[in-house]
C-alpha cells in the first residue's frame, strides 16, 4: 500500500473540511455517512453495556439514514443519475476497536466526528444557492449537533459516575 493511500484519522479528518460544492459535497458526505455508520456499527457490535450498545445502534441507524436522504437528494440534482457507491472509498475511521475499548474512548471518537460532521454541513449549507440544498445540509447539520450532544451528555454522565465513587467524603446517606 502507497503512504499517502494510508491514512490516520488525523490525515483524513482534513478531507472533510476541504471546501467543495454540490455533486463533490453530496458525494463527500454520503461517503462520511456510510464511514460513520460503519464506526457506530463496530462500536455497538464491540461495546460490552447493553445501553451502550443501544445508543451506538440508533446512532449508526441516523447514519443509514442521513446518507439515503443524500442519495435521493444526489439523483434529483444530477437528472436522476442514480448515485454510484464505491465501498474502496469509503474513510475509514483508523482506530483499533477492541474487545476492551473503553466507553470514554469510544464517547472521545464519536464526539469529535460528530462536531467534524456537523461543521461540515454548517458549511455546505452556507456555501449552497440551492435553497433546498441548504435547507438539508442545514438539517443534517442539526442532527449531528444533537448526536454531538448525545454523545457530550454521556461522556459527561460517565465522568460524573467516577467522579461520585472516587470521593473519600461519606454520602448524603452516611449522616
Amino acid at each position: 500500500m502507497k503512504k499517502e493511500e494510508k491514512k490516520d484519522y488525523k490525515e483524513a479528518e482534513g478531507e472533510i473540511k476541504a471546501e467543495v460544492t454540490g455533486l463533490e459535497a453530496l458525494s463527500l458526505a454520503i461517503y462520511n455517512e456510510q464511514s460513520a455508520f460503519d464506526f457506530y456499527t463496530r462500536l455497538s457490535d464491540t461495546i460490552k453495556n447493553p445501553s451502550g450498545k443501544e445508543k451506538f445502534k440508533f446512532l449508526a441507524s441516523d447514519e443509514k439514514r442521513h446518507r439515503e436522504l443524500l442519495e435521493k437528494y444526489y439523483t434529483k440534482i444530477s437528472s436522476g443519475k442514480e448515485f454510484v457507491f464505491d465501498p474502496k472509498k469509503v474513510k475509514t475511521i483508523q482506530v483499533e476497536i477492541r474487545n476492551n475499548t473503553t466507553a470514554s474512548e469510544a464517547l472521545d471518537i464519536g464526539i469529535k466526528a460528530e462536531k467534524e460532521a456537523y461543521e461540515f454541513y454548517s458549511r455546505s449549507a452556507e456555501s449552497s444557492k440551492d435553497p433546498e440544498a441548504k435547507k438539508m445540509f442545514l438539517m443534517l447539520a442539526g442532527e449531528e449537533e444533537r448526536h454531538y450532544n448525545v454523545l457530550i451528555a454521556e461522556k459527561q454522565a460517565l465522568i460524573d459516575q467516577f467522579y461520585w465513587f472516587s470521593l473519600d467524603t461519606p454520602g448524603i446517606m452516611e449522616y
